[in-house]
């Protein structure tokens, strides 16, 4: 199938990734971009939307993320067969692009650092059997379901923590750290074996809350943390592919 010639009004209102983001997504499930089409090259988009090409890289990358769109490199940018009804639970949020990610992971290594020390000294048998569930959970091959399960991991050691300040700003954040999960997840997952490695990380972090070994068990979520901020490689990866994928 050839490349869509549709035209697009512009973006006029906060010129923001997201907007662009859900008026490509918007686009590409109401079948203006079908299955097999390929999409207008980023120079094109940002003419088209009157935004930076920096603004559709990140769009696009979110796009990718969702499994919306594959980028080939040296043909393009195209769009993937989807099931629609498997879309809507992941469609509720809109992806976060890479420095966003970064971000969070900061905090997350300083906060969550310190809740996994605590929830080994704390936890209970009840959290231990919370946590056991969650990763039993990561070994399904249905993607919502494993992020459900990380997060539900990550939360669990924040009330085993028993401190309800560190509830508090795990609430606050909760949002943000499920769409950072179902990002950088579903990006990850395409490394071949990485959903093995990632459920021994938290076999491990796990294991070492069980032994009551804070200081393991803080060492363990910090080297959980650092490994996927690593392997996003979250400073360029997704915008050299966009990039090399609009020659």
């Amino acid at each position: 199938m050839g490349r869509c010639r549709i035209h697009l009004e512009p973006v006029k209102s906060a010129k923001t990734y997201e907007v662009v983001y859900q008026r490509l997504r918007d686009s590409i499930l109401n079948g203006l971009f079908p299955p097999g089409s390929k999409l207008p090259s980023v120079r094109e988009l940002s003419e088209q939307l009157k935004v930076g090409q920096s603004v559709v890289r990140e769009a696009l990358t979110a796009l990718k993320a969702m499994n919306l769109v594959a980028m080939r490199q040296g043909e393009g940018t195209f769009v993937e067969t989807f099931d629609p009804v498997g879309l809507t639970k992941s469609l509720q949020f809109v992806p976060m692009n890479p420095a966003e990610i970064r971000n969070l992971l900061e905090l997350r290594k300083i906060l969550e650092t310190g809740t996994t020390r605590l929830a080994a000294v704390r936890r209970s048998q009840a959290d231990l059997g919370q946590l056991r569930a969650a990763v039993d959970k990561m070994q399904t091959d249905e993607p919502t379901v494993g992020e459900e399960a990380d997060w539900a991991f990550h939360y669990v050691l924040a009330q085993a923590a028993q401190n309800s300040f560190v509830l508090s700003v795990m609430d606050k954040v909760a949002d943000q750290i499920k769409v950072s999960l179902m990002t950088s997840r579903r990006t990850l997952f395409q490394t071949p074996g990485e959903a093995t490695r990632l459920r021994s990380q938290h076999m491990k972090i796990l294991h070492a809350v069980e032994d009551q070994d804070e200081d393991r068990a803080a060492s363990m979520m910090l080297a959980h943390l650092r490994h996927v901020e690593t392997n996003l490689e979250l400073p360029s990866v997704a915008i050299t592919e966009i990039k090399e994928s609009d020659r």
